[in-house]
């Protein structure tokens, strides 16, 4: 096969393997097990990533001992011999595809991730983390050398299961991290102290491996370049501890990356390729294989990291959820059908119930048996919004052999996702217009532009018909009169109808708790204005994803912004009042608004009137916004399940 991205596509060897290419799904668990057992929704996603072209895929979330489990039993647990069927069929399903599979072992230690655990949280020394409520209990001795037998004993089921290879998680703060770094590590006893004292329990979890795998298994460690908290492990410590385990003959490669937990997923906020650096520190010194990861969305990317010696695997995680096909793509020279990871860490990270993706109504919930289908009798569809439910519906519809016609208002696709990629930092949201803009050129839907359709256009339109899919989106929910002040939206802030004078601005998000308010208090402090967030809620951006909230604050708070929680804007109540106030909620008095200009976020309003218009009808279809606001995911979801079911 020829391809533009030679070096990505090159075959690897890895210890005993061959590799069809240097590209590598990582390590993301779904959350699809039941008491601990993968169930056939995991192996399936498994498969379908193996299916759509990497070279090596590495499983997560699969823990090594009954000290580190969720009460939810949603993480695999690989040291029980009931996991072994499960284990097998998965590994069966990705190698059918050409693919190979490692396992990658880990043990929480203080950490918890995704829910309660029945076990306390134990670690080397009882150093709480800031990420969680208790202090943990210091593991004895005894408690050690049985975690380490738990990473034999989860070897072996790999091994048993077909598995090539295994992968020690010592990345991201979590146990094996904990005894290595002398942040969180303070024994006194064998497993602490020195450099080499530290490395003790590593070492013997990587002999327990060695022992419980066969010679045809190739082991790796995960190790974090830089931990990015006050006094944990940097680039120099991992390239020590890369050297200490190179040099025992016992490692086959290693895995970089940056972070601990509530960290280590990077969304567009950050730059691309945080870790490759790090990656090519490691490589260099060690002289091993290095697999690299974190915001690569590409195969160029990728391409490049190999052909410039700065690691030999690439690997994606979420760009692999948003397209899994996006490695044959890339080879077939179809990189404008790929649909790309808008790295907002939301359905993604959110576990509800297990892994979603955004952009990809198929990840958690299978493919829908009537896509890529053709239909039975082909339909005239008219789909009225182009916003990303009324595209994602015309998408589906038309890869099935409908007529599909989209009528949009506007002069240009997108709806309120257009706007909303105007916020600082949050542009990638406009890649999932790209996207379906281009699969309607390709699947050559009939796109109108500027093409309002009203009530009185509603008979001529069913009439012409054979379904009709009404996705109208949403508006700006209405703001109050300031009187004396200026009051906008955030849309308005961010399309720029706001005064060109700076001044003083209040940004109220009235319930929210998402992006909008927030982008609007960053777009107002990037163009120089004294910005004030408040909101009735009792947290700041309490529905903006984990992993993107504390970067989000810092910015605002860097560049000058101050926050009310618990506060209710009230303003003028008449023409001689000038000011208006904010009202402590739970009591505590109030404080003068003292503003120019005050951003009024309120739930933003359906546009339903076609939807009222047609009422209920088999051959009407009504998604998105114009039923209720929801979020991006929301949208496609119901235009991918519409499409299909045409």
């Amino acid at each position: 096969m020829t391809t533009d991205f030679p070096h990505a596509f090159s075959p690897f060897t890895l210890g005993p393997l061959t590799l069809r290419n240097r590209l590598v799904a990582l390590p993301a668990g779904t959350s699809m097990a039941t008491d601990g057992v993968p169930t056939h929704g995991d192996q399936e996603h498994f498969e379908r990533l193996a299916a759509g072209g990497v070279g090596l895929i590495v499983g997560g979330a699969t823990v090594v001992h009954p000290s580190t489990t969720l009460r939810s039993r949603k993480l695999v647990e690989a040291y029980r011999d009931e996991v072994v069927p499960a284990l097998t069929e998965k590994a069966a399903g990705v190698h059918r595809h050409g693919a190979k599979i490692i396992g990658q072992l880990c043990h929480l230690g203080r950490e918890f991730i995704g829910g309660e655990s029945d076990s306390p949280p134990s670690a080397p020394s009882p150093v709480k983390t800031v990420r969680d409520a208790y202090p943990p209990h210091e593991m004895s001795v005894e408690e050690i050398r049985d975690v380490v037998d738990g990473w034999g004993v989860s070897a072996a089921n790999l091994a048993r299961a077909g598995y090539d290879g295994a992968e020690i998680h010592a990345a991201h703060g979590y146990l094996p991290a904990q005894f290595m770094s002398a942040l969180t590590n303070g024994r006194a006893d064998a497993y602490g102290g020195s450099f080499e004292r530290r490395m003790r329990f590593v070492d013997e979890v990587v002999a327990a491996m060695r022992a419980a795998m066969p010679e045809n298994m190739v082991l790796g460690v995960r190790l974090s370049g830089e931990e990015e908290i006050p006094g944990g492990m940097g680039i120099e410590d991992c390239v020590r501890i890369a050297r200490h385990l190179a040099e025992s003959g016992s490692v086959d490669y290693f895995s970089i990356t940056h972070g601990t937990r509530g960290t280590y997923v990077k969304d567009a906020t950050h730059p691309d390729g945080v870790a490759v650096d790090s990656a090519a520190r490691v490589r260099s010194e060690t002289g091993l294989p290095v697999l690299v990861g974190q915001r690569i969305r590409d195969a160029a990317t990728a391409d490049h990291i190999v052909k410039s010696g700065k690691a030999d695997l690439v690997g994606m995680a979420r760009a692999l959820l948003a397209d899994p096909d996006l490695p044959n793509k890339s080879a077939e020279g179809r990189l404008g059908e790929i649909r790309g990871c808008l790295g907002i860490n939301q359905d993604c990270r959110a576990f509800d119930p297990h892994l979603h993706c955004a952009v990809n109504a198929e990840i958690g919930r299978g493919r829908h048996r009537n896509v890529g289908v053709r239909a039975a009798t082909t339909k005239d569809v008219y789909v009225i919004g182009g916003g990303p439910a009324g595209l994602e519906a015309a998408r589906v519809a038309a890869g099935r052999g409908h007529r599909v016609t989209v009528f949009e208002a506007a002069s240009e696709l997108g709806g309120a996702v257009r706007v909303a990629a105007l916020s600082p930092h949050r542009v990638t949201l406009i890649d999932v217009v790209d996207y379906l803009s281009a699969e309607m050129r390709r699947l050559r839907v009939d796109v109108n532009l500027g093409a309002e359709i009203g009530r009185d256009d509603l008979s001529e339109l069913a009439d012409a018909a054979d379904h009709v899919v009404v996705a109208t989106g949403s508006r700006p929910g209405p703001v109050p009169a300031g009187r004396a002040l200026t009051v906008v939206t955030v849309d308005d802030v961010l399309v720029g109808r706001i005064p060109a004078e700076v001044g003083r601005a209040v940004v109220y998000d009235e319930s929210d708790g998402f992006w909008p308010g927030y982008s609007a208090a960053e777009a107002l402090v990037a163009r120089g204005w004294d910005t004030r967030v408040a909101t009735p809620l009792t947290a700041l951006a309490s529905r903006v994803p984990a992993e993107s909230v504390g970067p989000l604050l810092g910015r605002l708070g860097s560049a000058g912004a101050r926050f009310h929680v618990a506060t209710a804007l009230e303003l003028p109540g008449s023409d001689d009042d000038e000011g208006g106030r904010l009202v402590h909620v739970f009591g505590g008095g109030e404080t003068a608004l003292d503003a120019d200009l005050v951003v009024w976020h309120r739930p933003r309003t359906a546009v339903d009137g076609l939807a009222r218009a047609l009422g209920r009808r088999e051959d009407v279809s009504v998604i998105g916004d114009c039923v209720t606001p929801r979020r991006i995911s929301h949208a496609i979801a119901e235009g991918y399940r519409v499409g299909a079911e045409i």
